[in-house]
């Protein structure tokens, strides 16, 4: 049975080729004769069929080896393709970052360089219109300074006093235009009257001429110990070196660079700033002479007076240059001589160091100055000022001295008595002391005195 349903089904391929109508191939023939057009195109297809396929024949023979040529031929023509392209190097980023960093070196390089420049031109101008300046006397001082030059001084000590008195600025300037002058060597000793306002060239010319000290009047003067700032301004008048009124203004009010300057006292309360530093002694002074000059003369006297082992003696009394003028002034109106001045700074002293029951100095010369000198010149009336100088009744020192003591009376302070006193008077016509411990005592050397 089943090998006949077999048999059925085989149908063979001749048997279908029969079955087909035989009508099919004259179709397409008579088709292509009745359109040229439609039979070149499948004469066409035919032969590019047929080439395709003779092509496919060759490559399938051929195997591998085409295949590795032609992988061979696209490897070899990639490479060339990948070198032509334009890519950035690796380190291109770099390269840039580093041409930055080098153009940013340029740059702030000039700028560094330009300031410099300009920096190096600004402080060569300032320093030539400086150096021009001094030579040409511009914008300084018109007062009139006599100096002293000593025999046998050089260009370098001249120069030194020039610039120690205000006259010039630059001593290494001054000696460079002398050398330049040909004026080494050619300086009179003698005085001469010099301005600040002169150029190097009337400089040099003056210090060159001969001057006799007879073409300037001179006066000497003796200032007392315990003379006041105030009486000795009127003895400068008196003696037409200067006018009183500017004196003490100038006293008062000037700076010369002097180290005791900066020792002195600075208080609203203060009559005269620089009373007690006029040192006692006899000047000899131009007439008619700058007040400034007068008062620097003043100042150089009592800067070599008072000597460092002076100051070294204040320090080991742990007290100020202020506070040993204002007793030894108050000492020096007392006192007039040596012995006394001793006695009656210990006194002082006492008093000072017991201010519980001893307050007030109670000195006679305090209310006399402000009797005598504070009341008659102070432009405005001060109670305060005024009691704070008596010393019978402001407590302790006064705020500055009342005169201008002299070396006595500055030693006699450093260098007291060792006493018990508190107490002192003195005959007015005799001028003999008498000291007591008490009050009781006192009050009977008063009554021997002829005080009571």
């Amino acid at each position: 049975m089943e090998q006949k349903e077999y048999t059925e089904d085989n149908v063979t391929l001749n048997d279908i080729l029969e079955s087909m109508p035989e009508d099919i191939g004259e179709t397409e023939e008579s088709g292509a004769a009745e359109n040229p057009e439609l039979a070149e195109e499948v004469a066409a297809n035919a032969s590019e069929t047929g080439t395709e396929q003779a092509e496919n024949t060759e490559q399938e023979e051929t195997g591998e080896n085409v295949s590795e040529e032609a992988s061979a031929e696209e490897y070899t023509e990639e490479v060339p393709e990948e070198e032509d392209e334009e890519l950035p190097p690796p380190n291109r980023y770099k390269e840039k970052k580093r041409r930055k960093k080098r153009g940013h070196g340029h740059l702030i390089f000039g700028l560094l360089l330009s300031a410099i420049i300009i920096s190096v031109s600004i402080l060569a101008a300032v320093f030539i219109l400086k150096w021009a300046k001094e030579l040409l006397g511009i914008d300084k001082s018109e007062r009139e300074v006599v100096l002293d030059i000593p025999m046998n001084s050089s260009t370098v000590d001249i120069a030194e006093i020039l610039y120690n008195e205000g006259i010039i600025t630059d001593v290494n300037l001054f000696r460079l235009f002398s050398k330049f002058k040909g004026a080494d060597g050619t300086y009179i000793a003698g005085s001469h009257i010099l301005s600040p306002k002169m150029n190097y060239n009337q400089i040099i010319e003056v210090l060159q001429e001969e001057i006799e000290d007879s073409k300037r009047e001179t006066a000497d003067i003796v200032f007392p110990e315990g003379i006041t700032l105030y009486e000795a301004a009127q003895k400068l008048e008196e003696k037409n070196v200067c006018n009183a009124d500017e004196f003490i203004e100038a006293f008062n009010t000037s700076r010369f660079g002097f180290d005791f300057e900066d020792r002195v006292k600075v208080s609203s309360m203060k009559f005269y700033k620089m009373e007690g530093y006029f040192f006692p002694d006899t000047y000899q002074f131009y007439v008619e002479e700058d007040p400034r000059i007068v008062a620097k003369k003043i100042y150089k006297n009592f800067e070599s007076r008072v000597t460092p082992d002076l100051y070294g003696r204040m320090k080991d009394l742990d007290m100020e240059l202020e506070e040993v003028l204002t007793l030894a002034s108050i000492v020096q109106a007392e006192a007039a001589n040596t012995r006394d001045m001793k006695n009656v700074a210990s006194v002082f002293y006492n008093r000072l160091n017991n201010p519980d029951e001893y307050p007030l100095l109670q000195s006679d010369p305090t209310t006399n100055y402000v009797e005598d000198i504070i009341m008659p010149n102070i432009e405005v009336r001060s109670q305060k000022i005024f009691d704070a100088y008596d010393t019978y009744k402001g407590a302790g020192l006064p705020p500055g001295p009342i005169c201008n003591p002299g070396l006595d009376a500055i030693n006699a302070v450093l260098y007291p008595a060792e006493t018990d006193y508190y107490y002192f008077c003195s005959n007015l016509e005799t001028g003999e002391f008498y000291y007591a411990v008490t009050l009781e005592e006192h009050e009977q050397n008063l009554a021997e005195a002829g005080l009571v």
